[in-house]
């Protein structure tokens, strides 16, 4: 059963970002999409958490939760942002960067055991950002390729920070408020937010519900999946995925520059994050 719940997710975070590049191709809002991002998890992950409500008793947790919070508004704007000039299979591609981050911060500040079958994923991984690095030049694309690299940074502190988190909270209840903090954070800081998450809402309703729901039930479906199988299996399928991710914006997005260097890319990001993953 453990299978199915990580093709499911797989399937659920490939067609999420295929439509979420389709929404936010060209100089679309990112930051109003981050919100309905976080917002809509918000909403679907509720009834997960009201069957088993684990929260903190004391402020110090909460203090930790919040700061959490706003690193994944900066974490999501970042990676949104990025959409704008970024092919998904690009972008999923140096998104694999944040298991090398993490593997290197669980080294140095949770002193976790090194392992040599990482260190070989995370030297496969990088060089799979030096050749997109290498080919996408032009300042569209580098500056989206700069945003996706920050985004990963960002990624990898707040996983770090998750494992001092998961003492104070269980995992429904965790996802819950990491997606319901960064929503009122972003209403908050967003400039002009009651009429960018207006607009939004007026001209792609549709289509953004569509992507931030399917992004919901994808981390569901992979914490089932991690519930009930082996982690390093279950991850190891979704990671996969990225192949299907190329596929599909050539075939559905009509996105066919660069191909060669996509699919080199792609194999070798998507070798490297298995190689991390099985360690």
């Amino acid at each position: 059963m453990w299978i199915f719940f990580a093709l499911l997710s797989g399937a659920f975070y490939t067609a999420q970002g295929l439509i979420t590049r389709h929404i936010l191709r060209g100089n679309k809002d990112a930051w109003a999409f981050s919100f309905y991002f976080s917002a809509v998890g918000a909403i679907i992950s509720v009834p997960f958490m009201l069957v088993d409500i684990k929260i903190a008793s004391s402020i110090i947790p909460w203090l930790l939760m919040l700061f959490v919070g706003g690193l994944i508004v900066l974490q999501n704007i970042l990676s949104f942002k990025s959409t704008n000039t970024l092919e998904p299979s690009v972008q999923g591609s140096i998104t694999k960067f944040r298991l090398a981050w993490v593997f290197l911060l669980g080294v140095i500040v949770l002193h976790e055991q090194f392992s040599l079958l990482k260190l070989i994923g995370t030297i496969v991984t990088v060089l799979a950002g030096i050749i997109i690095l290498n080919k996408f030049r032009r300042p569209s694309s580098l500056k989206g390729v700069i945003f996706t690299f920050s985004a990963t940074f960002a990624y990898a502190i707040v996983i770090i920070l998750y494992k001092y988190l998961f003492s104070s909270f269980n995992s429904a209840s965790l996802t819950f408020f990491i997606f319901f903090i960064p929503a009122i954070l972003n209403f908050i800081l967003m400039p002009q937010s009651y009429t960018r998450i207006k607009t939004m809402f007026l001209e792609q309703r549709f289509p953004v519900f569509l992507a931030c729901g399917l992004g919901g039930l994808a981390n569901l479906a992979m914490n089932q999946a991690l519930a009930i199988g082996e982690a390093s299996r279950a991850l190891v399928i979704i990671e996969a995925f990225l192949v299907i991710t190329l596929i599909g914006e050539h075939v559905f997005l009509k996105e066919k520059s660069h191909l060669m260097t996509k699919i080199i890319a792609v194999a070798l990001a998507t070798l490297g994050a298995i190689l991390i993953r099985i360690a």
